[in-house]
C-alpha cells in the first residue's frame, strides 16, 4: 500500500505538475511540499497545519482530500503519534536553541541597563543646576533700546505733464473783394472755394498748412497763430496778386509776418 507522500506525489507527476506550481498555488512553502511527499512529518509546524497543508497538497493534484487526511491520521498512528518538531513555521529552517532561555534573560537585562542609563541622562541633561537657580546677578544692564527713525516717505515724483503740440490756426478773412481759395491742412483732402466780402474760413493743423492757390490775395486778411501774415511775401512778385504752392508749418511761418 503507498503512504500517503508517494500518492500525492503520484497524483502530482500523473498531472504534470511541479512542485513549485503547487507552492504558487497554495502558497506552502516549497520544503514542508517535498516534506510531505516524503512522509517527513517532523519538518512540518505540525497540528491543524499539517492537515491543512494535506488537504490543500491533495485539492491542487487532484487527490481526495478526505482520503489524504485520513492517510495522514493512519501514519501517525503507525509513528506512535505526531513527531517533535524541528522547525517553526515559515520557509526557512530554525533549529531549536537549548541556549534560547539564557539569551532571553540577558537580552531583559540589557534592556533594563539601556532603559536606566536613559532615565539618568534625561534627570542629568534637563534638571537645573541649584548654583545657576541661586545666581543673583547686581545691577543689571538693561540691553540698549534701539530706536529706528522711520525715514521720510518718499515723496512721488510727478509725472510730466506733456506740453501740448502746438498747432497751426490760420484765419481768412475776404476784406473788399472776392478771392478764390485752395488750401490744405496736413494730408486732408483740399478745401476750396469762392470767398464772398465778409466771408471767413479757419483752418486748423498739427503740421502744416499749404495755400496751394489763392487768388486776390491782397483782399485778404490773413493771421495765423493771431499773427497777420504780409501778402507781399506771399505772393511770387510784387506784381503778382496769386499765390500758389506756399507751405506754413510752425517753424517758418513767422517768417511771413508783417
Amino acid at each position: 500500500m503507498l503512504s500517503l507522500g508517494q500518492e500525492l506525489k503520484k497524483a502530482r507527476e500523473e498531472r504534470g505538475i511541479m512542485l513549485s506550481d503547487i507552492a504558487g498555488a497554495t502558497h506552502i512553502s516549497l520544503r514542508f511540499l517535498q516534506a510531505i511527499e516524503n512522509d517527513s512529518y517532523d519538518v512540518l509546524p505540525g497540528g491543524v497545519f499539517n492537515r491543512a497543508f494535506v488537504r490543500k497538497f491533495a485539492r491542487t493534484v487532484g487527490f481526495d482530500e478526505e482520503q489524504a487526511v485520513k492517510l495522514y491520521e493512519e501514519q501517525l498512528v503507525e509513528m506512535g503519534g505526531e513527531p517533535q518538531r524541528r522547525y517553526y513555521t515559515g520557509v526557512e529552517e530554525i533549529e531549536p536553541s537549548s541556549s534560547s532561555g539564557n539569551g532571553l534573560v540577558l537580552s531583559f537585562l540589557a534592556l533594563v541597563i539601556l532603559a536606566g542609563g536613559a532615565y539618568f541622562a534625561y534627570l542629568f541633561f534637563n534638571t537645573p543646576s541649584q548654583s545657576a537657580e541661586n545666581t543673583v546677578v547686581a545691577n543689571p544692564t538693561p540691553a540698549p533700546q534701539i530706536i529706528s527713525t522711520p525715514l521720510p516717505a518718499a515723496t512721488p515724483m510727478p509725472s510730466p505733464t506733456p506740453e501740448p503740440k502746438a498747432e497751426l490756426n490760420m484765419e481768412v478773412i475776404a476784406g473788399n473783394d472776392q478771392c478764390w481759395i485752395q488750401i490744405i491742412t496736413d494730408d486732408r483732402a483740399p478745401d476750396q472755394g469762392l470767398l464772398e466780402v465778409g466771408d471767413v474760413r479757419e483752418y486748423k493743423a498739427s503740421e502744416k498748412i499749404i495755400i496751394v492757390s489763392m487768388g486776390n490775395t491782397p483782399a485778404l486778411k490773413i493771421t495765423v497763430n493771431g499773427r497777420q501774415l504780409d501778402p507781399a511775401k506771399l505772393v511770387r512778385s510784387p506784381r503778382s496778386v496769386i499765390t500758389q504752392n506756399v507751405i506754413l508749418t510752425r517753424e517758418n511761418y513767422q517768417s511771413y509776418v508783417q
